[in-house]
């Protein structure tokens, strides 16, 4: 058998998920089947490595590339590609006026005409949908500024909650200390005032 026929079993044997009746017959095959070692190698330091990391809190919001931010709409697509297409489409214009009107005159104010017309609206829409992708942008980057702020603050708020604890902890350990000492010490005057 080749690896690609033992990869899944290679991966149970890795994570101690395979039968006891299969442990040996695998064992064999790792010990005649160098690529399997290696891949057993790479999987257990894999693992270790991965349990070695910290347990942490999931983040409460992830970016996917597949969320608006990333990905704009069809109509910004859209608009995107009209500056360059502009050109092509004025000139299209221009060969048909030019097919349709021999009059040169009438082309030249025709071709100018629209085309100023036209990139006049393009650059009109690119700004509107440029200026409202921003809007949307900053909208979405208040939001995520103010829930890292409040988590933030609410971290601030438990850090400080357990200094005071731990402050209040030892004050009161201090003030037992005191107390004994000043009771040991209110014991040992007598007996010396005593003896002399």
């Amino acid at each position: 058998m080749t690896m690609c026929e033992r990869n899944e079993t290679l991966r149970d044997y890795a994570f101690d998920e395979l039968p006891a009746n299969k442990i040996g017959e695998m064992e064999h095959h790792l010990a005649g089947c160098t690529e399997c070692a290696a891949e057993l190698r790479i999987l257990r330091v894999t693992t270790a490595a991965l349990r070695a990391l910290p347990e942490q809190d999931p983040p409460q919001r992830i970016a996917f590339v597949s969320d608006k931010i990333f990905n704009p709409s069809p109509w910004v697509r859209f608009l995107a590609l009209l500056p360059k297409y502009a050109a092509l489409a004025v000139a299209a214009a221009a060969l048909v006026v030019a097919i349709q009107r021999p009059a040169p005159e009438v082309r030249t104010v025709i071709t100018t005409t629209s085309g100023s017309d036209i990139t006049q609206q393009i650059d009109a829409a690119v700004s509107k949908a440029v200026s409202q992708v921003r809007a949307e942008v900053k909208a979405e980057d208040a939001l995520i500024t103010k829930a890292a702020l409040a988590e933030s603050d609410h971290k601030h708020d438990r850090e400080h909650r357990m200094l005071v604890a731990t402050m209040e902890q030892n004050l009161e350990v201090m003030q037992k200390r005191i107390g004994a000492a000043t009771l040991l010490s209110s014991l040992e005057v007598p007996r010396n005032g005593a003896g002399q």
